[in-house]
């Protein structure tokens, strides 16, 4: 039975986390950077998404970022929303390197192209917002003191962060960690294990899944033991009051950091 759970969870992990989007062959890297302003937009005042492995499209959805960038405008903070993983591959960068690497190249053209465009000053200094599978880039630059100040990060807020290196998390600057207790994909026990730390605050949804925050998959993404019989094993879904309070939390927290 156990080797059946672990063959039906790496099939559903594969398919949730793949890449939504094509890419089309004469796309620009800069096709898949987009800055929100803010409702009282200041140029010194800003935050980068990152999102996971699908990008910025959840299966379907290709609104939950830019309605989340929308909060945050709400309050004065612009957001450039990065599709890291189709900019890093329209970019044909011609490099060996593994993703974490890919995942900060592509942050620091996404930081240069907002400030050539004006969006961002270039002496100010702002935040990063990550979820999923970013946190592979995220938790590193998180403890190089070198990388922060180079891309000017003062702080980073993560949404149930993959750490699949198994990162000893030593921020340089504060960091704020969002997960669910029943996450299948990004397990909190391993969150508990290599990212308590000093200059960083964990909060942990207990009954919440993978995906908590994103509102269209209210139904959820499962698997069942034995198909329309046995129980839903939930590997990603909505829980209105943790991502209403988690929201809330990372309002707070960019505004204060």
């Amino acid at each position: 039975m156990k080797t059946i759970l672990k063959i039906l969870l790496a099939s559903s992990l594969f398919t949730s986390c793949i890449p939504m989007q094509k890419v089309p062959k004469d796309a620009k890297m800069a096709d898949f950077f987009h800055f929100q302003k803010a409702k009282d937009y200041d140029a010194s005042k800003w935050a980068v998404f990152l999102p996971g492995t699908g990008g910025l499209r959840i299966f379907k959805d290709t609104t939950h970022y830019f309605d989340v960038a929308k909060k945050l405008n709400a309050e004065g903070i612009s957001v450039l929303l990065v599709d890291n993983v189709a900019a890093y591959k329209a970019s044909k960068r011609d490099v060996k390197e593994e993703e974490p690497a890919q995942i900060l190249w592509t942050l620091e053209e996404a930081l240069k192209w907002a400030q050539r465009n004006g969006d961002i000053d270039p002496d100010s200094q702002g935040s990063i917002v990550g979820w999923s599978r970013a946190g592979l880039g995220l938790i590193p630059l998180s403890n190089d003191v070198e990388e922060l100040k180079k891309l000017h990060i003062k702080s980073i807020a993560l949404f149930y962060p993959a750490n699949g290196y198994e990162i000893q998390l030593k921020p340089k600057v504060p960091v704020l960690i969002m997960t669910g207790g029943k996450d299948r994909i990004v397990k909190s026990e391993d969150i508990l294990k290599y990212l308590v730390a000093e200059n960083a605050s964990i909060k942990i949804y207990a009954d919440a899944y993978h995906g908590y925050d994103v509102k269209s998959l209210k139904k959820g993404k499962y698997f069942r033991f034995i198909p329309f019989i046995s129980k839903k094993q939930y590997l990603l879904k909505y829980d209105e009051e943790a991502a209403k309070d988690s929201f809330d939390e990372l309002i707070k927290f960019l505004k204060k950091n």
